[in-house]
């Protein structure tokens, strides 16, 4: 009997490296991210650039505005000179004086008549007035003498006007060292009156008027007897609440 031959083995070839089976499905590697770049290389938003032009050309808007504001004011000193106002108390006069008692003190009842000069020391501007409101008071301000209304008035150029101011108080209630003491002060002429002016007042130029602004005056520290005899005492005046001139 023949013996039969065992079948040939069949030779695996290797892979070569690097090898791709085409029948695999590949895997693509995900993206990489470009590197980030240093904040010197970065480039700047324009937006923060288009606001600093802005804020620029703003401010240089205003500092000419405010140049010519300066240079208008110069110019309008220059031509016309201006000077504020003189202010005086003229005169005072008390017409009733009469005080009554009752359980807790007296009562006052009074008349005055004020008289406050105003000054136009200015030769090409002259000043207007608004309505004023005038407050009258004595003993140190403790006391009340009434108050009034004036109407609108002007003080031309190198001229003098006369704000004149009526007052009356009722049945003003006094305590007992007031009753004591105001009758004492007034006999002898000693009662010291404090005017309260409060007004708005502006510059008439040539046909143009400006705005007004508030002007508070305030005169006093001269007894009824000094004014009677001449001494018409200035009167101290605050523009805009805050800048005070005597």
């Amino acid at each position: 009997m023949e013996q039969q031959s065992p079948e040939p083995k069949p030779i695996i070839l290797q892979k070569p490296p690097g090898y791709r089976d085409p029948t695999t499905p590949q895997k693509h590697p995900p993206p990489r991210k470009a590197p980030a770049l240093p904040p010197s290389f970065r480039p700047k938003p324009k937006k923060r650039r288009y606001c600093r032009m802005c804020c620029c050309t703003v401010c240089i808007l205003l500092l000419i505005l405010i140049l010519i504001f300066i240079l208008l004011i110069a110019l309008f000193h220059i031509l016309y000179q201006p000077s504020l106002p003189e202010f005086r108390l003229g005169s005072f006069r008390v017409s009733a004086f009469k005080i009554t008692t009752n359980a807790d003190g007296g009562s006052l009842n009074a008349d005055t008549t004020t008289m406050v000069d105003i000054k136009n020391r200015n030769t090409k501007i002259a000043w207007h007035f608004d309505q004023s409101s005038v407050q009258i008071r004595a003993d140190n301000s403790d006391l009340n003498l009434g108050s009034t209304k004036v109407a609108a008035f002007d003080v031309k150029e190198r001229d003098v006007s006369k704000l004149k101011a009526q007052t009356k108080v009722r049945h003003e209630v006094l305590d007992a060292r007031q009753k004591r003491r105001l009758k004492s002060v007034f006999e002898s002429k000693a009662l010291m009156p404090n005017v309260e002016v409060k007004t708005r007042t502006g510059v008439n130029v040539q046909g143009w008027k400006s705005m007004t602004i508030g002007v508070t005056v305030v005169c006093g520290g001269a007894t009824i007897r000094q004014i009677q005899n001449g001494d018409s005492p200035h009167c101290s005046f605050t523009i805009l609440k805050w800048i005070k001139i005597k």
